[in-house]
Formats: C-alpha cells, structure tokens, sequence
C-alpha cells in the first residue's frame, strides 16, 4: 500500500514538472434535423444518468426594460405543462429517487435531472415536453413573480454587498447586456406580464438553441433514439438577440455608495475579453498570485503587514460576450480605503515592473491544472465545460485550449495581461461604507 502511494505521489510530481500531455475526454456528438445539439458522454461508475438541457440564453439577452425575464422564465418552468401539473415535474423526479434543479446565468439557462439510469426516458420526457409545451397561467405567473421578488429583497436590497455591487454594475456597464444583474431590477420585474415571458420562451426555448447533454450510465445509441423520440418532431426557430453596445469601460470612476453595514468594502469593476481568449488563463492566474492565495501579493502588504484589511479576493464573469473582473477588499473603516486602493494598485505595479518568480509561477500552473485535470474524473460534472465550449463558440474543445495556454504560461503573460486588462485603470470604483 505505501508503495503504491508513493508511486501516486511520484506521478503527480512528474505531471508538473514536465508539460502536461491534454487529456482526452471521449464523448459522443450528435445534432437533430431540427439543430437540437446532443452531448453523449458515457461513464458506468455508478447506475446513475444525468440530463441536462442548456439554452443559448441568458440575463444579456433581455430587451430594456425587461431585465430579469430570463430567470422569471426559470421559475415558470416548473409550474407545469399541458400535460404535468404544477409541481408535477418535481413529483415525478422525487418518486423514482431522483433530483432535479435549474440556474440561470448571464449566457445561458440551464435545466438538470439526476435519476437511475433506468429513468433516462422519463427525464427527456420531461425536457422535451417543457421545451415547447409550456403551461403560463396567468395566476401561477404571478404568484410565482411575487416569489422572485421576494428573493430579490433578501438577495439584493437587504444585502449591502450585493445591493452596493449592483448600484457600481449599473453605472459601469450602462447601456450594455452587463448593466444589470441577473435577477433584474425590480421596476423591470414589476412590469413584466405573463405574455412578455411567453414570447421570451418561444423565441428561446427552441432546439436549435439548446444543447442536450446526457452523462452517466447511458447506451449513446439507444439515448439518442429516444432523444429523436421526443425531439425530433420540433421546428427549429428564428432566434434574435437585442443589439446593445460591448461591455467597455473607458477611464476611472469613483463612487462612494453609503450602505446599512458597520464595514467598509472596496469593489472594482474592469472589462475582460470573451470567454475563448488567449488571456483568460492568464488573467486567472494573475488574479491568484495578486489578490486570491493566501500568500497572495496584497493578503502579504495589506493584511499580514499593514493589518489593513479583513479579506481580499478577485473573480472574472467569462461570457460569451466581453466579461468583468470583480477585484474587492474588506476593510475596518471607510478612512482606509484610499490607502486599501492604492495598496493593490502598488502591489499591481510590482508585479508589471518585477514580475512574479518562477516558484509563484509554477504554484499558480499547479494549481489551475490540477484543478482541471481532476475535474474530469467526475464527467457528469465536467460535462459541463465541454457543452459550454460548444454552447458559446461552437467549440467542445475550448477545454483543452486552456489547458495548453496554462502549459505555456511565463512571467511575462502575467506582466503583459496585468498592464494590458488593469493598470491601464479603465475601471469603476466602489466604496461601500456605513451609512451616516
């Protein structure tokens, strides 16, 4: 047994210390006559199946004045169809042992069921039907729309972080797909009528703008004849987006955003590529080294030296359209901000003058690869970056790209995307402090 472990341990070691050769995720692809996009990925572990359903939808493609309708539709789902009931859906997944659940996101909305691999057929039933069979009565509508606000309250307005970001997002990405959060403002909820959220569904909810994704403990020849059973005889629709101007923030701007709390937070807000660009793994991995790891270059200044701040960390929205990066930092009291701001922005510079050394550099590649390496163990998780790959840009692949682009990864990407994303201090600024 101890030398097995050892040999484990050796191995892992050896994967970093040369390049990672890109594994292979086996899968099988499959498109409709209707365009309906099907995923097959195969694994026996366990007697389980997992279906999923992704539409190329999402918060960015609401028309103004509509913000939120995307996850509106979400909750409507579940309120039945033609043929199930009103919580009929979840009734059926619970009997047969089963679970299910949905999320919506900026790009895309996403339905899932986890069953016995002997409920495979009731699951796509149930997709298949709610695809285009939806039941919007106006009375659970809007007892279902009076649930969303709710959740919006506690969320949003009775949170002074969510509510103070929410307020910073607004103003820096006016006029774009980004300028609002997913759940939506509540002026826009307040207005949205049942038939808004029947043309949403029909425009959207349609096969060649979804792809399906089955993984698990699945036959992929007898999967995709039941898929072309429930599918199959679906008309593929005319899908439009609104126009709206790119996500881009030009200069800097401050905003002081007094709030119901006793600390103090600092929030920054900068334009980032597409999801499929060069520099995302690099943006991470900068964000890691700067701002995220416990011995990160500002947790070392700002919290362990100067014992200036509670907490700091950075996280990118990576969309099909150009995303965000969220940069916060929580501190003891409003005064310390200026100092907290400029603290980053310093440690920023070092690293584009100095660059990182070669030990951060290999921890960060450890890290992130190891992340994605490990994630592929569990296909019915993993499944997901492949699909989104092929959902945003037509490409399952993408996966692998990211990892070759990790493999690759020099001091000098760290310094050129650090300059290229962030120093440039094209970024809207928010300080969220206690309300006098």
């Amino acid at each position: 047994m101890k030398r097995l472990l050892l040999l484990l341990m050796l191995s892992i070691f050896a994967l970093f210390l040369f390049a990672v050769e890109i594994p292979n995720v086996n899968f099988v692809e499959y498109t409709l006559n209707n365009g309906l996009k099907v995923f097959i990925f195969e694994d026996h572990s366990v007697p389980l199946v997992k279906v999923e359903i992704w539409y190329k939808v999402g918060s960015i493609d609401e028309e103004e004045g509509k913000t939120g309708i995307a996850h509106l539709l979400e909750h409507t789902m579940f309120n039945g169809t033609n043929a199930l009931p009103k919580g009929g859906i979840d009734d059926l997944i619970t009997s047969v042992g089963g679970s299910n659940n949905a999320a919506t996101s900026y790009d895309y909305t996403v339905y899932y069921e986890l069953v016995p691999s002997a409920k495979l057929e009731l699951a796509l039933a149930i997709e298949a039907d709610r695809m285009r069979n939806l039941k919007i009565d106006p009375d659970d509508f809007y007892r279902e729309k009076e649930v969303v606000k709710q959740e919006r309250r506690m969320r949003i307005e009775n949170n002074y972080i969510q509510s103070g970001w929410e307020e910073l997002q607004a103003n820096a990405f006016k006029g774009t797909p980004l300028g609002h959060f997913v759940i939506g403002f509540m002026e826009d909820l307040e207005r949205i009528t049942h038939i808004d959220v029947r043309n949403f569904y029909e425009m959207f909810y349609a096969p060649n703008n979804a792809i399906l994704s089955i993984s698990g403990d699945v036959n992929p020849e007898e999967a995709i004849k039941l898929v072309e059973k429930y599918f199959g005889e679906y008309s593929p629709e005319q899908v439009k987006r609104p126009e709206y101007a790119e996500p881009k923030i030009e200069g800097e701007t401050i905003l002081k955003l007094p709030r119901m709390t006793r600390l103090s937070l600092l929030m920054e807000l900068y334009s980032i590529p597409k999801a499929d660009h060069e520099d995302i793994p690099a943006i991470e991995a900068l964000l890691d080294i700067w701002l995220n790891s416990k011995n990160s270059r500002v947790n070392k200044e700002l919290y362990f030296n100067k014992q200036l701040i509670l907490g700091t960390g950075g996280f990118i929205y990576d969309l099909r359209i150009p995303g965000m990066a969220v940069i916060y930092a929580f501190g003891y009291k409003e005064e310390d901000l200026d100092a907290i701001k400029d603290g980053i922005d310093k440690e920023l510079e070092r690293i584009i003058n100095e660059g990182i050394s070669e030990e951060e550099l290999q921890k960060v590649k450890k890290q992130m690869i190891k992340s994605l390496i490990f994630a592929q163990k569990d296909l019915k998780e993993f499944s997901s970056e492949i699909v989104l790959g092929k959902l945003r840009f037509d490409n399952p692949e993408l996966y692998k790209q990211k990892l070759e682009k990790l493999n690759q990864l020099t001091s000098e990407d760290i310094q050129r995307v650090a300059k290229k994303y962030f120093y440039s201090k094209n970024r809207y600024v928010g300080y969220i402090v206690p309300k006098k």
